[in-house]
């Protein structure tokens, strides 16, 4: 996964006992020193040692404190993985029954000839990323193992419990002789849990998971503390209302103050990844003031025949002649990617794109009958010639179009070519030509390249990926 406004910039590499070390989580800089705390995969590494050379995994800092000058010290770094056992599928993926969704934007080490399509049912997976509510799994990292690991993991949320079996989507676990750690009086249904497990030769995706070492019911984010600042990676949970949204534990709003980053509120939808910046407050309350997509959101509206629309796990649809591919992390109450459709129909797909230009789906739903005149483009700018924009790979011809701004409220066309520049994201809803071409209609500035807003000052936490390191001695850090 990518964080487009601080791309990564770092190398990790080994270096001498007692420097400093420099490394970035989502972009953001963190200073290690020789009092932090370095975990990896719940161990604990030796004073001195370097961060894992691992980029993509996902990585929780805590700092004791606010700093002044230059970046914060951590005084601690957590890399975790979500997953990690056998490949229960390979269309769709899933490893122990939590699928996966893998984009260019993951990253990833010694899978078979550089390509997960390579991967077979039995092999062993590593997963680094982001759980959704859904059972299914957002990678940031994926490793290959060679041979097969003998200490399993899941993570996840609980779907059912029946006895003594508990399900984690089509996962099934024995909880026979499992005493739940930190779940209260008994595991519950939608319960976020860590199980450690030993290995099982021969597991498919009918098997039951049966030899639990150790099940943990935990945060999918961790708490901050009230009044403190925060940066949290993760997943859409729930849509609550208009102005709020489930995150994990917390709930977040939002308001006509927070700064939106390659998507608006209209692309809110759950399962859409995402940092959110803001402020902790009582009862799993965060205040935000900034939220960035983690890629550029995508919408498109428009007509669909049966021969558009490839379902199943590995499926397709072909909207204004762009390909959206399924993600695990899609919503389709129609069933369009599920059934595919039997006559044609107009169809409205959001998702985003990876830094390959590939489209992902995450959410997909049926509007009625095919309408041409009633077709929607949304995406980021990447050619402009007055009176028409590239997008999508479609031409956005604004000719006797109308203009607004991100807030909905009319400009003039200056006003809006002056904010579509390349990079920015736009939307037009008018009139498809059957081919490459959208015309008139209405044209909206989504989110125009504006700076960085002013950074509000040292987080208390920071959630996301991990983008690599450089060591700094201490006479060498600004």
């Amino acid at each position: 996964m990518r964080h487009l406004l601080l791309p990564a910039v770092f190398t990790a590499f080994a270096a001498p006992a007692g420097a400093d070390e420099l490394i970035e989580i989502q972009g953001r800089k963190v200073r290690l020193d020789a009092q932090t705390q370095l975990i990896v995969d719940d161990e604990i590494l030796p004073p001195g040692s370097a961060p894992p050379a691992k980029r993509g995994l996902r990585a929780v800092a805590t700092f004791p404190g606010a700093q002044r000058g230059g970046a914060p010290a951590a005084a601690t770094v957590v890399f975790s993985y979500a997953v990690r056992g056998a490949v229960t599928s390979v269309e769709p993926l899933r490893v122990l029954g939590q699928e996966v969704t893998v984009t260019a934007d993951t990253g990833a080490t010694g899978l078979p000839g550089g390509s997960i399509g390579n991967v077979e049912l039995g092999d062993h997976l590593d997963v680094s990323g982001y759980v959704d509510t859904n059972s299914s799994l957002l990678a940031s990292f994926i490793e290959y193992l060679p041979s097969p690991t003998p200490r399993w993991l899941l993570s996840g949320y609980v779907t059912a419990i029946a006895g003594d079996e508990a399900q984690l989507g089509p996962q099934r676990v024995s909880l026979a002789g499992v005493a739940p750690v930190d779940c209260g009086d008994a595991l519950t249904v939608g319960r976020f849990v860590e199980i450690r497990a030993t290995a099982i030769d021969g597991f498919q995706a009918d098997s039951l998971l049966d030899t639990v070492t150790r099940l943990t019911c935990v945060e999918p984010v961790p708490l901050g503390t009230p009044g403190a600042l925060g940066a949290l990676t993760g997943l859409v949970g729930e849509i609550l209302s208009p102005t709020a949204f489930r995150f994990g534990p917390y709930t977040v709003t939002y308001d006509a103050k927070t700064e939106f980053r390659f998507g608006s509120a209209e692309d809110l939808v759950t399962g859409a990844s995402m940092e959110v910046d803001g402020v902790f407050g009582e009862n799993l309350a965060l205040a935000a003031q900034g939220i960035q997509f983690d890629a550029p959101t995508i919408r498109l509206e428009g007509p669909a025949t049966p021969a558009d629309v490839q379902p199943g796990a590995d499926g397709r649809v072909t909207l204004l002649g762009n390909e959206v591919r399924r993600s695990a992390q899609l919503r389709d109450r129609d069933g369009v990617y599920l059934n595919g459709i039997t006559q044609a129909r107009q169809i409205e797909l959001r998702g985003y794109l990876d830094r390959l230009g590939n489209r992902w789906a995450t959410r997909a739903r049926l509007r009625g009958a095919p309408d041409p005149a009633d077709a929607r483009a949304g995406g980021p700018v990447t050619g402009v010639a007055r009176p028409q924009l590239s997008v999508l790979g479609l031409t956005l011809d604004s000719t006797g179009a109308t203009f607004e701004d991100p807030a909905g409220d009319p400009i003039d066309a200056d006003a809006f070519f002056a904010g579509a520049l390349p990079g920015a994201l736009v939307e037009q809803t008018g009139t498809w030509n059957g081919t490459d071409t959208l015309l008139g209609g209405v044209l909206a500035l989504i989110a125009p390249l504006d700076p960085p807003p002013p950074d509000p000052g040292a987080r208390a936490l920071i959630v996301g990926t991990y983008g690599g390191s450089d060591r700094l001695f201490a006479d060498g850090f600004d």
